[in-house]
């Protein structure tokens, strides 16, 4: 898959600015994708079992590289599941302010507050970039 070696490359060339363990979570879910091919849904708990990661922190660094500028290997979607389990897409901006501060996301569909708002109900998912 041509992506995956474009995606090591990218990679290797950042190897002397992230630490050793950063790259070895990159690889991991490279190396995921690959024996996993057929999957392009990568929810928070794929992502997880993908880096072998356990940590939020981790979790935020490998989401951070890969739907960045430099990777852009994922688009990420972040959004809220109301009470129904229906998905509100929600912005980026609302998403990090949702768990920071606790303030009640706008959907993208309304562009209204989300009504009812329980943090445990946002979310994000990434979809693997394939052209």
């Amino acid at each position: 898959m041509m992506l995956l070696i474009e995606q090591r490359i990218l990679l290797d060339e950042m190897k002397d600015i992230f630490p050793e363990e950063d790259i070895f979570l990159f690889n991991n879910v490279l190396d995921f994708i690959q024996n996993n091919y057929d999957k392009n849904y990568y929810p928070i708990n794929v992502l997880r079992q993908a880096a072998g990661c356990e940590s939020d922190s981790d979790l935020l660094k490998l989401v951070r590289y890969f739907c960045g500028a430099h990777s852009k290997l994922f688009n990420i979607t972040y959004c809220y599941y109301d009470f129904d389990g229906e998905e509100i897409p929600i912005s980026a901006e609302c998403y990090y302010n949702a768990l920071i501060s606790d303030i009640s996301p706008i959907s993208l569909l309304s562009g209204r507050e989300i009504d009812d708002f329980d943090v445990n109900n946002i979310s994000f998912y990434c979809i693997l970039n394939v052209k």
